[in-house]
């Protein structure tokens, strides 16, 4: 009876540094592939947007008048930069960009246009461009006052 505890005993203790070493080899496989693939991410190289400007104010236009504003950027980074999407504040306001890559050097554009059917007195409408590998999204904005004659 003690010959059968001392080997379960022993088989038990085998079995845990297995399970432990083993433990151990997966972790640092994973974390070997995590700095592998932070790294490959790392060097990357990311477009840079600079816009001309980042509001336009169109002062007074009437109700019903539909109004665009153009806004140029350039990549002063060294990758392309891709617009992933535009996202307005509301319905009244819509958006057209440069949908093909903008290598470095290079120029693109977002046009923000907004009607003004419906509204009446001061409108500041906003859109955020959104552009793939950049966390921070670069943000424009409309002005208008919407008057009658």
């Amino acid at each position: 009876m003690k010959t059968n505890l001392k080997t379960f005993f022993s088989f038990s203790v085998f079995l845990s540094i297995l399970l432990i070493l083993g433990g151990c080899a997966l972790k640092s496989g994973k974390e070997s592939q995590r700095s592998e693939s932070e790294s490959l991410a790392g060097d990357q190289k990311f477009g840079k947007p600079v816009f001309e400007n980042s509001e336009h104010d169109f002062g007074r236009i009437q109700p019903g008048e539909e109004v665009g504003a153009r806004f140029s950027f350039e990549n002063q980074g060294e990758g392309p930069l891709i617009i992933e999407r535009v996202s307005t504040g509301c319905g009244c306001t819509v958006a057209e960009y440069s949908k093909e890559p903008v290598a470095p050097g290079e120029s693109g554009f977002v046009e923000i246009i907004f009607d003004s059917r419906g509204k009446h007195g001061a409108q500041i409408q906003q859109a955020n461009v959104h552009f793939q590998g950049l966390k921070k999204s670069s943000r424009l904005s409309i002005v208008a006052q919407v008057v009658k004659k």
